[in-house]
């Protein structure tokens, strides 16, 4: 059983204006794997991704970094809806509603770290017989085959890491871990975020049969190393469930409680924000803020 209790524990935390901590979301590096029906807006605070664009309806995304609301211009469709996803919240968000599931990321601050727990150290220290090297997409994609994760999610997995690979295959690594005898024990791919200098985990497994082994622990380790001999701030680990009884129900309790033991802080981030634009037969743009 997984005690996941100990997502109770987990320090929770919203970033600050000052914080050199970015969120990722707001990232050039992101920016490139966006799907957008129109060409994507870059500006000095962030970026606008188009989801949806026809005759009736323009649905605009925007991320930004600072605290600078997006403009909100009009579109050739009826209705414009701008949504708006900040990097942190202000005062000054009127004219905004407020509407969306909390997302919520762990983040390791490797200027402030926080230590390990036992059950990781422990582990640790039983996976040194474990060799560490670099890897390639394709040993990726081949041995995620014989892992613990399912086959939906597997697919899910490989789709996300070949539209990074697309995108900036530069800034990915695939950090594997190998038995003495060179069999395969586990894959970490993460990617580089050098305008925050961040390193963002995309996707991983272990070989089924290999639990004992802690390959996986290993990696962690060699990724928290690597990224401080590259003088990087922020390691991100991904999504991680919330402090209360129905998150530690969701799917994502068992990788979440993983997570926990390596010193993340739980980010929370500010929400979306929405405003709808409409387009009259006289072509005058009215705002309703709601």
């Amino acid at each position: 059983m997984i005690d996941t209790s100990r997502l109770l524990h987990v320090a929770d935390v919203c970033l600050l204006a000052r914080s050199p901590h970015r969120w990722l979301f707001a990232t050039r590096w992101m920016a490139a794997i966006a799907r957008s029906a129109e060409p994507i807006i870059f500006n000095e605070n962030g970026h606008t991704v188009t989801v949806v664009a026809n005759r009736f309806l323009t649905w605009r995304r925007t991320f930004t970094n600072a605290s600078v609301s997006p403009a909100c211009d009009p579109s050739a469709s009826w209705i414009t809806l701008h949504e708006w996803c900040p990097s942190f919240r202000t005062n000054d968000m009127r004219g905004w509603l407020r509407f969306g599931i909390p997302h919520r990321e762990a983040l390791v601050f490797l200027d402030e770290p926080l230590p390990w727990s036992s059950h990781a150290r422990r582990h640790m220290k039983k996976s040194h017989d474990v060799n560490l090297r670099i890897g390639t997409v394709e040993i990726f994609e081949k041995n995620i085959k014989k892992s613990h994760i399912p086959s939906h999610i597997q697919r899910i997995a490989v789709t996300e890491v070949h539209r990074h690979m697309t995108a900036h295959p530069e800034t990915i690594e695939f950090l594997i871990a190998e038995s003495p005898e060179g069999e395969l024990l586990a894959c970490f791919v993460v990617g580089m975020i050098n305008e925050a200098r961040q390193s963002y985990y995309i996707a991983g497994f272990f070989t089924r049969g290999t639990e004992k082994l802690y390959a996986k622990t290993a990696l962690v380790d060699w990724w928290f190393r690597r990224s401080r001999e590259q003088c990087l701030i922020t390691l991100n680990f991904g999504h991680i469930v919330g402090p209360s009884f129905l998150d530690r129900l969701e799917s994502g309790a068992g990788y979440s409680n993983f997570k926990t033991h390596f010193g993340v802080r739980r980010v929370w981030w500010p929400g979306n924000f929405w405003k709808i634009v409409f387009q009259n037969k006289l072509k005058k743009i009215r705002a309703i803020d709601t």
